[in-house]
């Protein structure tokens, strides 16, 4: 009885979703950022280095592309924004970083050096006035940078973390990096993972083994939280995609050690975000939820999708081919 019982649920929460399909291009166009910009529009950085706004009920490709004003970049991998500035990171070794007015009339291209050298972006983080901003390791420390002003000026975090052997951090959908609590905190990944974090805006640094497999595309992808106390990171091996041992793991004490999910996610996660109670996590081979702090997962879909964002009442997932996918969040 027992054994039925927990079929039925099972069943019962495993009914397919209802998604609405939102259609920015017909062209062989991705994108690895979607943010939630407006009541009635997503922003989203693309692979050809043009970001868009779409609407939120895009039934057909818009419009293409909002060219920025003055500077272009070749791929955008992750988006932000504030009260003053909109920020379009380009990573594949360019450091830059494209910073533009809210009204569009005016963009800055900010160039990032670490020890002199060109830094591969991973992710920028902000809140209020503050941002955080996570480069790969260069010369054997991990490039970092702080602003206090909006990010209309930036400096490097006076704190070194120095990496271990073949450790980095993944610019897979911009959500390695975050402020939370006045804290900055972040993920790697390589033949280490670490959840790594400061509590003093980047002037020392702290650090927690995570356990994912040891290898160069191993590791922690990207992280999300409930609350500075209670986290979830997920990665894997992005190589093998339907491979789902040591897919995510969780943390319950701010980070300091961290649990393998029961039921993991259905294979490598590039993304994972919380709304309302619930984890959502995607990747190469679908999409997960967790309801349960990421114990376990349970299938959404069997899309290949990249990112994802939220408002109150939905949730979107970037995907390939200029689509993005919309449903209601889960209860």
């Amino acid at each position: 009885m027992k054994i039925l019982f927990t079929l039925l649920l099972v069943i019962c929460f495993a009914r397919p979703p209802k998604f609405e399909v939102l259609s920015y291009s017909n062209e062989n166009v991705h994108a690895r950022s979607i943010q939630d910009f407006s009541k009635n529009e997503l922003l989203i950085g693309t692979n050809v280095g043009k970001y868009v706004l779409i609407s939120k009920n895009a039934k057909k490709p818009v419009s293409m592309y909002l060219p920025t004003t003055f500077h272009t970049i070749k791929e955008i991998r992750d988006v932000d924004k504030n009260d003053r500035y909109l920020f379009f990171m380009q990573s594949n070794d360019e450091s830059h970083v494209l910073r533009e007015n809210w009204d569009g009339k005016e963009d800055s291209l900010l160039n990032f050096l670490h020890h002199g050298k060109p830094v591969f972006l991973d992710g920028i983080a902000l809140h209020d006035s503050s941002g955080f901003l996570l480069g790969d390791p260069v010369d054997g420390d991990f490039a970092l940078f702080r602003t206090q002003n909006f990010g209309k000026s930036w400096e490097a975090c006076p704190g070194k973390v120095f990496s271990q052997s073949n450790e980095a951090a993944y610019a897979a959908s911009g959500t390695t990096n975050h402020i939370i609590d006045g804290d900055f905190i972040f993920v790697s990944g390589g033949e280490t993972s670490r959840f790594i974090w400061s509590s003093n805006l980047g002037d020392s640094w702290q650090s927690a083994k995570i356990p994912f497999e040891s290898c160069k595309s191993c590791g922690a992808y990207s992280l999300a939280y409930k609350n500075r106390k209670e986290l979830v990171t997920v990665g894997g091996d992005y190589t093998r995609p339907n491979e789902f041992t040591n897919t995510c793991f969780y943390s319950l004490d701010s980070g300091l050690s961290w649990q393998a999910s029961k039921n993991p996610p259905s294979g490598y996660r590039s993304c994972v975000i919380f709304a309302n109670g619930v984890y959502y996590a995607c990747g190469t081979n679908g999409i997960d939820y967790s309801k349960d702090h990421g114990q376990n997962w349970i299938k959404l879909s069997t899309d290949n999708a990249l990112s994802m964002c939220t408002d109150k009442k939905y949730l979107y997932i970037s995907c390939i081919k200029g689509k993005v996918l919309k449903m209601k969040l889960i209860k």
